[in-house]
């Protein structure tokens, strides 16, 4: 039985589609290119390792951690289930705090240091250093497993600017120090929310990087309560917002102390917070 057939009995969306992707993602290609190689006789151990995969899909888990390798922005990183799979809105964050830099540095590009909380994958924290002209970016995550994928992937990507991974919860992890710049993809989900999520997130991303408290917010309000002990004068705090969740958490923002705005995803919903404190 072929890739795609196996897959559509899987119920799996578009199941061509699906067998092309994951072929061209083992063998570090794009689909259109590995589609125009169609002729040419694959290695054994790429077969192998093609057909792992798709068995691997048709049980429901997703394509990243089939593959081991998700792509951000520039980047291809490695990803398995310690880590959530990056997506495509927190590319957008990094644009925005990208766009910020050059704001503040008058189109050079350069705020200082930058500390990337919760970091997963490492997915924010890479793009920064190899996108942004910045010092240093310090990564941090209270998972010693997540930060083993982290390490991994900065020596997959050996970004020019240091990238520094610490373990600890939050600020914690940050001893004191000031940066220009700090940015996260906290938590957002409730446990109703999380329970209503499809299986394939709830049955194999950690739900420790998902699911918040009741209201959604509590990862959130700590950062907001807290991130001010850590940010330069004038430096930025940048989050990704569940967009349900927008108007308060600006709200909450400025009952803290913060001047801002929520800024939209590329879908148009209300998915980031851009922060700032002069004191």
């Amino acid at each position: 039985m072929d890739a795609a057939q196996q897959l559509r009995e899987a119920d799996v969306e578009q199941p061509w589609r699906e067998a092309l992707a994951i072929w061209a993602a083992l063998r570090g290609s794009s689909p259109g290119t590995e589609w125009l190689r169609r002729t040419i006789p694959a290695r054994a151990e790429d077969v192998h390792r093609f057909r792992r995969a798709v068995l691997q899909r048709t049980s429901g888990v997703p394509r990243g951690y089939a593959v081991g390798l998700a792509g951000f922005r520039k980047l291809d990183l490695w990803v398995d289930p310690r880590v959530l799979i990056p997506r495509p809105e927190t590319e957008g964050l990094v644009d925005h705090v990208l766009a910020w830099a050059r704001w503040r540095a008058d189109g050079a590009l350069h705020w200082g240091t930058v500390a990337d909380l919760g970091t997963g994958s490492g997915a924010i924290a890479l793009a920064l250093a190899t996108e942004g002209s910045f010092d240093r970016v310090v990564a941090t995550d209270i998972s010693g497993d997540a930060l083993d994928v982290a390490r991994r992937n900065i020596t997959r990507v050996l970004p020019e600017t240091p990238v520094e991974v610490r373990l600890g919860s939050w600020l914690e992890a940050l001893a004191g120090e000031r940066f220009g710049i700090l940015v996260s993809n906290p938590p957002y989900v409730s446990p109703a929310e999380y329970a209503e999520l499809d299986a394939s997130v709830r049955e194999h991303e950690p739900q420790l990087a998902l699911v918040s408290d009741e209201s959604g917010l509590a990862a959130t309000h700590h950062l907001l309560e807290r991130s001010g002990d850590h940010l330069l004068p004038g430096g930025l705090l940048a989050l990704e917002l569940d967009c349900r969740r927008a108007e308060v958490t600006l709200a909450l923002a400025r009952d803290l102390g913060w001047s801002g705005r929520v800024a939209p995803d590329v879908f148009g919903r209300s998915r980031y917070l851009l922060a700032t404190r002069e004191s």
